[in-house]
């Protein structure tokens, strides 16, 4: 407990991006990660292999960008550093232990932005979603992008700041969760690259008879297109977090999914 609660006090970040949770995110996925890296394993395992899949027949590999890079743990860093001139790490928030992880690797690049583009208009300083940079997307270089495990998280960092703050809440539209998850995804429409999106899409809390007590659509009703595959990742075995309870997302991969996000924002 004391070295989360130190790690979160020497983490940069806005006032606005504590707001939403994401350094307390950050550094509980950090400490949970670690106590549940053999359950987490597979979870991993198959990220990587999708992400591997996205980089074959690439016929340019020149950057790689890495969207809610987080603890990078959800993508291949050694085999996108041997394909990619440059690999670029993009969060909101950078933990100083991951930092400190690529601090001798020059081709390795932090950028830190915030993702949701919403950050601003939570807080009042905006009048609506300021999209990230579009090079993060579209740069001419850029070759692969990923976005590992963001998609899910979005709505999440909203929604703890529109809990947090219910008057503030009251002024911003009913369907914000649901709008955050469709700008990511009109964001990775942009991109001129392959993209390949890992995504938790549901979350669901069962009991040790195996019931299903509680379900979350964790993409807020916003539909996906069908994926390349799935599997279910035990996020919160029986007593991390309940001790009568086990918490399960259901994972999607898709190795390039751009396109289909094109036709869909045109069809």
């Amino acid at each position: 407990m004391l070295a989360e609660l130190l790690l979160s006090a020497v983490t940069p970040a806005s006032r606005a991006l504590r707001g939403m949770g994401l350094v307390t995110a950050s550094v509980g996925l950090w400490s949970r990660g670690a106590r549940r890296s053999r359950e987490w394993g597979p979870h991993y395992r198959r990220c990587h292999a999708a992400v591997g899949r996205a980089m074959g027949g690439l016929s340019r590999r020149r950057t790689a960008v890495v969207l809610g890079s987080g603890l990078v743990r959800d993508v291949p860093i050694a085999e996108l550093l041997d394909q990619f001139r440059h690999v670029l790490l993009v969060d909101a928030v950078h933990l100083p232990t991951v930092r400190a992880r690529f601090a001798f690797e020059r081709r390795v690049s932090f950028v830190t932005a915030d993702l949701s583009g919403l950050a601003g208009w939570l807080e009042g300083t905006e009048q609506g979603r300021v999209a990230p940079d579009p090079g993060l997307f579209a740069g001419e270089d850029v070759d692969l992008v990923i976005s590992a495990n963001l998609l899910s998280q979005i709505p999440l960092g909203v929604e703890t700041f529109l809990v947090d703050h219910p008057d503030r809440a009251r002024t911003l539209p009913d369907d914000l969760l649901a709008r955050s998850v469709r700008g990511h995804l009109d964001d990775l429409a942009q991109a001129r690259a392959r993209v390949c999106l890992l995504t938790d899409v549901v979350m669901e809390k069962r009991d040790r008879a195996g019931a299903l007590t509680d379900r979350l659509d964790l993409m807020r009703g916003v539909p996906l297109p069908r994926p390349d595959e799935g599997w279910d990742w035990t996020v919160a075995p029986f007593g991390e977090l309940d001790a009568e309870h086990e918490y399960v997302h259901r994972v999607h991969a898709y190795a390039d999914v751009a396109g289909v996000l094109r036709d869909a924002a045109t069809g």
